[in-house]
């Protein structure tokens, strides 16, 4: 039993860990085992109590890529715990994303740093938005849930390469055993998510989603208490890429 503990925990870890690393090398098939060494380790959501944020914290409505990602809303989503030293609400330009995602490689051997590094220059990237969202559960949609929290990331980049880059961390996460499918994303059929099992021991579970619409990469990592809204995720992932086509940010 510590055994199968000690490969999901590992195997969690590793789909969780760095968000912009999983996104944009995960878009030239750099699997979920590659990365089990990224410094965030699965465990405890870190809570940011809901509501909307003071006239202080304010901001220009977002444009862009950052403009199509779900707002924030007092009676659902509010805003999440930061995602590592962005913030809770960011966006990266493609030449500040490729950079940071080259220097996440530093620890692999030469030869497959250049290589992977060579890849991530042809994905052509233009730019990156990501958004954190927490919920303090309760009862949605006639679904009693846990708190949990959501992130969402948007990388632009070359259409075929999002397509692909979708289809291989799906494929990905298909191979771990540690994970069950997760609920259908309503008019994608691109899109997966992959849970643990329903009949697991842990406290906490967790969910990650990935999609492609247009030349847009679209990721998604909840986590939460049980009973976990996965069918809340869903709905907001589902509006999440109904936005993208909406907007016509990824045609």
């Amino acid at each position: 039993m510590s055994g199968q503990r000690t490969r999901r925990g590992r195997a969690t870890a590793a789909a969780a860990g760095g968000l912009l690393l999983a996104v944009v090398v995960g878009a030239v098939g750099y699997t979920v085992d590659t990365v089990k060494d990224a410094d965030r380790a699965s465990g405890a959501p870190v809570w940011t109590p809901p509501g909307a944020p003071t006239d202080d914290e304010k901001e220009a409505p977002a444009t862009g890529l950052s403009g199509a990602l779900v707002p924030y809303r007092s009676d659902g989503w509010t805003r999440g715990p930061d995602l590592g030293e962005f913030g809770a609400d960011a966006a990266l330009t493609g030449a500040h994303a490729a950079a940071l995602t080259k220097e996440s490689l530093s620890d692999l051997p030469r030869s497959q740093r250049k290589e992977l590094e060579k890849e991530i220059d042809r994905l052509h990237i233009t730019g990156v938005a990501m958004r954190s969202y927490a919920t303090t559960g309760g009862l949605h949609s006639g679904e009693q849930t846990g708190a949990a929290t959501l992130s969402i990331v948007l990388t632009r980049m070359d259409r075929r390469a999002a397509r692909s880059g979708a289809s291989d961390r799906n494929e990905a996460f298909e191979s771990l055993d540690v994970f069950e499918a997760g609920p259908s994303i309503k008019g994608h059929k691109n899109a997966r998510c992959y849970r643990l099992p329903g009949e697991s021991d842990e406290e906490l579970d967790v969910m990650f989603c990935t999609a492609s619409q247009g030349d847009v990469l679209v990721s998604a990592t909840a986590e939460g208490v049980r009973p976990f809204g996965a069918e809340g995720v869903a709905a907001l992932l589902t509006e999440q890429l109904d936005r993208l086509g909406e907007t016509g940010v990824a045609v």
